[in-house]
């Protein structure tokens, strides 16, 4: 099994972009010392945490899968395949340069419903800075507390729809009758998909692929105060 160290160098161009590690500590919550031992340090790092391994491959768009990254085991490549139906499918390389923070569209907002389907206003409203080289990316307004408490009333889900959808990632769904979820992707089985609500007011939904028209990947969130107009 290859180290934490290989796995990283494999994954990013050598040598390192410069601010590379400290762009790491910051998405990761840890310090660049830290950072610098699991590229460094097979002594001292053996494995990273599974939360850790999704921030870095979210974040740098990375198509490895992140069970590899934080400790080796199955394949290297995340290809679900039919988790994306009709969504742009990504291009993204597995060795990556910094990418700069850009300015992404507001396209409206959304509320939770009473029926655990999303209510939306797709009014334009600004652009919010994100980091992401998606140039399909897009940012939604949360209305209200129905999602609380991983998203907050006035905050922006980042939407990134040419990156694949992961399991255990929250998402954006939208049926064949209109009708569209915010919820986390639990699982994809034969001609079926499974969705986790955010809340514990509704219990898991499951769908037909027939009846959904596009599931894409919700990146990450920003505060209220990053509106742009």
């Amino acid at each position: 099994m290859t180290s934490i160290q290989d796995r990283l160098r494999e994954v990013f161009a050598t040598p390192l972009p410069r601010g590379l590690m400290a762009k790491i500590g910051g998405i990761c919550g840890v310090s660049r010392p830290t950072v610098s031992a699991w590229f460094n340090n097979p002594e001292k790092v053996r494995t990273i945490s599974r939360t850790h391994a999704e921030l870095i491959c979210s974040t740098f768009e990375l198509k490895v899968s992140p069970l590899w990254l934080s400790e080796g085991i199955g394949p290297k490549e995340w290809n679900p395949g039919e988790l994306v139906l009709n969504t742009p499918r990504a291009n993204v390389e597995t060795t990556v340069d910094l990418k700069k923070s850009r300015q992404v569209p507001v396209t409206g907002s959304v509320k939770g419903g009473d029926d655990g389907f999303l209510t939306q206003d797709t009014t334009p409203d600004g652009f919010v800075e994100y980091w992401t080289g998606d140039p399909h990316a897009y940012a939604l307004r949360i209305k209200g507390d129905s999602m609380h408490p991983r998203y907050r009333h006035g905050e922006f889900v980042v939407v990134t729809p040419s990156i694949e959808p992961q399991p255990g990632r929250d998402v954006v769904v939208r049926l064949t009758n209109g009708k569209c979820l915010l919820k986390q992707l639990n699982w994809v089985r034969g001609g079926e998909i499974q969705l986790l609500s955010i809340n514990n007011d509704y219990g898991p939904m499951t769908f037909n692929k027939d009846e959904v028209e596009c599931i894409a990947r919700v990146a990450g969130s920003v505060g209220p105060d990053s509106l742009i107009f």
